[in-house]
């Protein structure tokens, strides 16, 4: 009874006290909604995982190699792996990959999909809605070719004909037969549309090597088994297995962890913790911000309090009412930032993560982890910003208060100006944090927008292209098709220039180790490792990139007898400092563990020297050196055709495609795009979180200038007959500015410096994903904290200024 006492008397007061209950609440809200929103993203990212029962107990199998490079797990060790266990209730093995399908009358797509075990969707407890499951005898070699197609193929593709099932269709250019179709929310492992047995692998790969580790692999804990106990069989086996066969598995680390925690990986974690850690921060600015206010407030409930006291109220029985009050505030601004937080979320799902690859099962949605988050929240930061002004208030000294009729003596003296010195400290302190990280953040974007990528990317149009094993085994077949491509693309009037690569500007290439031939290796050290990319001769005159020096390649480069490279000037810079590098041969060997369809090593002739254009390592200052070979030396089944265009780029892709289909009808053209898209695609994560960290570091400026205006605003009420008599006894304007701002100055003095700390730390945590950007920069730095001055000092100038402007007179009078 006498909590919903406490209760009605909190809600009269609120609402008579309305101007303070809005700013309050607003306040709150804006930090309670930037949590809701940014923990509902961790919680969709981090927390819920897969969308199958029990899903901390799918665990995903994978290794890293001598260097501590990730790397798969190969068919053979999995085997093993899978007769050994104890631990699991079942394991399966798949590989994603680009499947291609066409059949007559359609034209071909090219689908996101996997080969997998026949025991796939039984180990994550999924069904086709149609048809039937993949069955044991599917997985054997020589079975007849099989397909589960996705719903979204079947709804697009074939207009969710119920007729599709047993119906043959091109996969990759083998006829399958369609047996089933998965639900519409069902694209497991990684945003998949078509599913195909493992057996249907290629030779190479189906039948590959011990040290071939290509594949990925599923496993699910067997009861009453757990992740620890899993790891140590793990290791067991992979003792025994480097024992057996030490020249592929003694430098081979497996290991095990969640699904999911494989997927989202350090990166994304680091960003959405940190994200977290911002808005953490703008709540506690905001919990600051009402707190003094309470603490404001408390000024003008002293005589109050003081009969409470004098009627015999306990200490506790002050604090309770005074904490009721908080939590219903606080309660109250739960709601309307559960609202922001609603209109956050659909913002950021609608417009940011469109077309992202964000995986199938991370929706962002609100469950009862985000409403319990919530609750939680509401009520901690009720207590937090509540309970040091209601410990401050039950402090009243009553005689005191009843001397001075009602006056501010009681809880308006030192203790009070303590506790909102330290307050305002604080403030200042985080919103600095806030303002470095968004600031660092921001800095990369800008470094990665303004870089010189050193091509025109104007009236580029880039589409991709997978031939599949099964068609093209060897590279014989591929170098022909690549050819014949070339040749009809230069019959097209409306196009300018086209090459094939392997992966255009800023998009990687292979790392290679380098030997030089007539320099001795390092003693004692690694080989250097440069960037190799895979072009065709036209691809300089198509990025529109003029030779330094040298020649380009012509039709006969990379054929036998004729194995040439051309090297960037970083290449040279750093491999021939001072000396000429056309003539030179160099090596370069693959030092990754062998794969099939994969050159292990290359010798050729450098021919020509072209301008440093980026291709990986765009977080360093300095490029990478690039060597480029022509595609009859090493052609990859993966390829990016870039056409310049004469005109509007967008305007010949049925062109491409229609020659595409003249000398390949199974072969799609996918990812479309032009240039400029393809590199703002690359720029995406850090004008997205960037963005965030700049909007939550404007909230707290925002509320960090209005605590200090109001603090401001209130120190000059309470000494308003103070100021009156400085001015009555000769005080100049000057003088009253100065004693007004000496205060807010002293504060800042004391944030800064540990918000400056503060900075450096944030710095430090979020350089691996800064671009060109140190956590030390004092550029950065020292912007973010002449803003913080300059927006305090601007905050706390006018209440200042209005204090020169009393009355000496009223002031004396007023109390």
């Amino acid at each position: 009874m006498a909590l919903w006492q406490d209760l009605r008397f909190a809600v009269r007061l609120l609402i008579k006290d309305r101007w303070f209950t809005t700013v309050a609440v607003i306040a709150l809200a804006l930090g309670i909604g930037v949590n809701a929103t940014v923990f509902t993203f961790v919680n969709a990212v981090l927390i819920r995982g897969l969308p199958f029962e029990d899903p901390d107990r799918i665990l995903s199998f994978g290794g890293t190699d001598a260097r501590g490079r990730p790397i798969g797990v190969s068919r053979l060790d999995f085997n093993d792996w899978r007769e050994g266990s104890r631990a699991f209730s079942g394991v399966t093995l798949f590989l994603p990959a680009s499947i291609n399908v066409s059949d007559e009358g359609r034209a071909p797509e090219q689908f996101q999909g996997s080969y997998g075990s026949a025991n796939m969707f039984q180990l994550i407890g999924q069904r086709p809605v149609l048809g039937r499951d993949f069955r044991a005898e599917d997985d054997r070699p020589g079975a007849e070719p099989v397909v589960i197609l996705g719903n979204g193929i079947w709804k697009n593709r074939y207009g969710s004909d119920p007729a599709i099932i047993s119906r043959s269709i091109k996969v990759n250019s083998l006829i399958a037969s369609v047996i089933g179709v998965m639900p519409p929310d069902m694209k497991f492992p990684f945003n998949n549309e078509i599913w195909v047995p493992v057996s249907q692998l290629p030779p190479e790969l189906r039948d590959s090597r011990r040290g071939v580790r290509s594949f990925q692999a599923l496993g699910r804990l067997a009861d009453r088994v757990t992740l620890a106990q899993a790891r140590a069989e793990l290791q067991n086996s992979a003792a025994r297995l480097a024992h057996d066969f030490p020249d592929t598995n003694k430098d081979y680390e497996p290991n095990l962890m969640t699904f999911n925690d494989r997927i989202t990986g350090p990166q994304i974690r680091l960003i959405f913790l940190s994200l977290m850690g911002a808005v953490a921060f703008v709540l506690l600015i905001a919990c600051a911000n009402v707190a003094n206010l309470l603490l404001g407030r408390a000024s003008q409930r002293s005589r109050e309090i003081a009969v409470r006291v004098s009627l015999g109220a306990s200490r506790w029985r002050i604090v309770r009412q005074l904490l009721v009050e908080s939590v219903l505030l606080s309660a109250v601004s739960g709601v309307l930032g559960l609202g922001l937080a609603v209109a956050g979320i659909r913002m950021f799902d609608a417009v940011v993560t469109t077309d992202v690859g964000k995986p199938y099962w991370m929706t962002f949605t609100m469950d009862p982890i985000v409403f319990a988050f919530l609750a939680a929240v509401c009520l901690a930061t009720g207590i937090l910003f509540g309970l040091a002004p209601a410990l401050h208030v039950s402090k009243t000294d009553v005689n005191e208060v009843m001397k001075e009729g009602g006056g501010r003596s009681g809880t308006g003296g030192p203790r009070a100006r303590r506790w909102t010195s330290a307050l305002i400290v604080v403030e200042v302190a985080l919103t600095l944090v806030l303002l470095a990280g968004a600031g660092f953040m921001m800095r990369s974007f800008l470094a990665l927008y303004q870089m010189d990528l050193g091509i025109e990317t104007s009236h580029l149009l880039t589409m991709r292209l997978t031939l599949p094993l099964t068609k093209y085994p060897k590279p014989e077949p591929r170098t022909a098709l690549y050819q014949r491509l070339e040749e009809r693309l230069r019959g097209v009037s409306a196009i300018q220039a086209s090459a094939l690569t392997s992966n255009p500007p800023m998009f990687g290439g292979f790392l290679r180790q380098l030997a030089v031939d007539g320099l001795p290796a390092p003693a004692g050290e690694r080989p250097p490792e440069v960037t190799v990319v895979i072009i065709s001769p036209g691809y300089f005159d198509t990025l529109g990139m003029r030779l330094v020096r040298g020649r380009s390649f012509n039709d006969t480069d990379g054929t036998p007898g004729h194995e040439s490279a051309i090297v960037n000037q970083r290449f040279v810079a750093m491999h021939f400092p001072g000396e000429d590098p056309l003539g030179r041969s160099i090596r370069l060997v693959d030092a990754s563990p062998p794969r099939p369809d994969v050159t292990p090593a290359l010798t050729a002739t450098i021919v020509g020297v072209v301008p440093t254009v980026r291709q990986r390592n765009f977080q360093e200052p300095d490029p990478d050196p690039v060597a480029y070979l022509p595609y009859r030396a090493d052609p990859q089944r993966f390829a990016t055709l870039i056409v310049r265009a004469q005109g509007d780029p967008g305007a010949i892709t049925t062109l491409v495609r229609e020659e595409m289909r003249a000398i390949e009808p199974d072969l799609p053209l996918f990812g479309i795009q032009t240039m400029d898209n393809l590199l703002a695609q690359l720029r995406w994560s850090f004008r997205v979180f960037g963005g965030m960290f700049a909007i939550f570091a404007a909230i707290a400026l925002v509320l960090s200038a209005v605590g200090l205006y109001a603090v401001t605003a209130y120190s000059v009420t309470q000494r308003t007959s103070e100021i009156g008599v400085r001015m009555a006894l000769g005080a100049q304007p000057e003088q009253v500015l100065w004693l007004v701002l000496r205060r807010a100055i002293v504060q800042l003095a004391i944030g800064i410096p540990i918000g400056i700390a503060g900075a450096f730390g944030v710095g430090r945590l979020l350089q691996i994903l800064l671009v060109q950007t140190s956590a030390r920069d004092p550029m950065t730095i020292a912007s973010i904290a002449a803003l913080m001055i300059v927006v305090s000092i601007a905050a706390c100038f006018w209440p200042a200024r209005r204090a020169t402007r009393l009355d000496p007179v009223s002031a004396l009078r007023y109390e």
